[in-house]
């Protein structure tokens, strides 16, 4: 049998920096989860405590109730789509796997609620206009994963942009869960294996 290749720190590494004043790298899901995961979603339900948030919530929810039988067929797509890919890159699926794809829904889900419509409208009741609101909460976006999840500085811009992408669709079509959905197929492609996880030679490059 031959052994596995030993992968490279960069490799290991694509997305998070060495340890600095973050922190370590994060290996497991349950660092994941408290230092991102858990404080934003207790920050997406906090916004929906206050009634002008509860209203931009709902009108983004409105295209849900006028056809939920569509958007349940998409989101059994995305999650049959997201699971057969999962299998895909190792020739393997377990049930750990699911959750992993379900927690990225969720996460977007949240973010997309808490970036592109619970933050920028806070910035316009004070003043700002609709873009300059949608840069500044596309820069927290950015900065929200340099140190929750230890990104790399450029990865951060990027993430940054997408957020500028998000806030365009989201302007335009003003539908959370659509905006979501787009934004959970791309946080699991670019993702796709949970902390810590590793298949033969391909370990865990996060």
């Amino acid at each position: 049998m031959i052994a596995p290749t030993k992968t490279s720190p960069s490799r290991r590494r694509r997305l998070q920096r060495e340890k600095d004043f973050t922190g370590d790298r994060l290996t497991t899901f349950r660092a994941v989860f408290l230092r991102h995961g858990l404080p934003g979603l207790t920050l997406g339900l906090l916004f929906l405590t206050v009634p002008t948030f509860q209203r931009v919530f709902g009108d983004s929810l409105a295209p849900v109730a006028a056809h939920p039988g569509r958007y349940a067929a998409g989101a059994v797509l995305i999650l049959l789509a997201l699971n057969m890919y999962a299998w895909r890159i190792d020739r393997d699926w377990n049930v750990a796997k699911l959750g992993w794809v379900l927690y990225l829904g969720a996460l977007s889900l949240w973010e997309e609620w808490v970036f592109r419509l619970a933050v920028p409208q806070g910035l316009e009741s004070a003043g700002a206009s609709v873009w300059t609101a949608a840069l500044i909460s596309a820069v927290l976006f950015g900065a929200q994963h340099f140190f929750t999840l230890r990104w790399k500085w450029y990865w951060c811009v990027g993430a940054a942009l997408g957020g500028i992408y998000f806030s365009v669709q989201m302007e335009r079509h003003n539908d959370l869960l659509l905006v979501a959905a787009i934004h959970w197929v791309a946080t699991y492609l670019n993702t796709p294996r949970l902390p810590g996880a590793s298949s033969g030679a391909k370990a865990e490059i996060e």
